[in-house]
């Protein structure tokens, strides 16, 4: 069975194969093949868009290897990072009231600056999740670093509090005249198998999520791929 060339980046959407070839040219000649060696059944880009990091690799599932074609495959479950407006619009107006006041804040805590906002994860289902890939997508060129939180408590309740902020964060960004993410790697794939055994315990689990290089809350999708086990 053919695998994924290392010079295409294949994205499906509705049954629609999408990418964009990075290498040379595939073009359809005799003898069942394109030039690029592909067979002929092998799409062809049909759009230019931004690119998911669901398309650069996963976590555990992946690097298992191929399912066994008589095995039945696990169940995908994509749950979203979903903005917490309100939450986000509390939080800021405690960070503006102190400076207002000359307050000081509690020890430990963390205000919300203008460029960051909080975002949640509901685990409507909490059987055992094996981590598959980030989906995270910007539609102009810029950052992002997602940190999550150890608030049990809903943050509405109690302060988010410094050492609540979970180490590594995952951290991706777009480059100028680019339709690819980047993104750190290690550190975003050890976030993830992490968020696998969190979701064991946790029924709303919240993100700090820091934007920068010109982008907003709305130019990002994000979220978190698991196979149920």
């Amino acid at each position: 069975m053919w695998g994924r060339p290392p010079s295409c980046t294949l994205h499906f959407e509705d049954g629609v194969g999408l990418g964009r070839a990075s290498g040379k040219e595939g073009r359809y000649e005799e003898g069942g093949e394109r030039g690029d060696g592909a067979p002929l059944w092998w799409p062809l880009a049909l759009a230019v868009r931004p690119q998911s990091t669901r398309l650069l690799g996963g976590g555990g599932g992946n690097s298992k290897g191929a399912m066994a074609e008589d095995e039945p495959k696990p169940t995908q479950l994509d749950m979203p990072l979903v903005l917490d407006e309100d939450l986000t619009k509390q939080m800021r107006l405690r960070a503006e009231s102190l400076q207002q006041r000359g307050g000081m804040r509690q020890d430990g805590e963390k205000l919300l600056q203008p460029a960051k906002s909080m975002y949640r994860i509901d685990f409507t289902q909490q059987p055992r999740l094996q981590f598959e890939p980030w989906d995270v997508v910007l539609d102009k060129p810029g950052k992002v670093t997602i940190t999550g939180t150890s608030q049990i408590w809903t943050p509405d309740l109690t302060n988010l509090m410094t050492r609540q902020l979970l180490d590594p964060a995952a951290i991706f960004w777009r480059k100028e005249d680019s339709e690819a993410m980047d993104w750190n790697e290690a550190d975003a794939l050890e976030f993830g198998e992490r968020l696998s055994e969190l979701a064991k315990i946790h029924k709303v689990m919240y993100f700090l999520i820091t934007s920068s290089e010109g982008v907003e809350p709305a130019n990002l999708k994000a979220s978190v791929v698991f196979s149920q086990l």
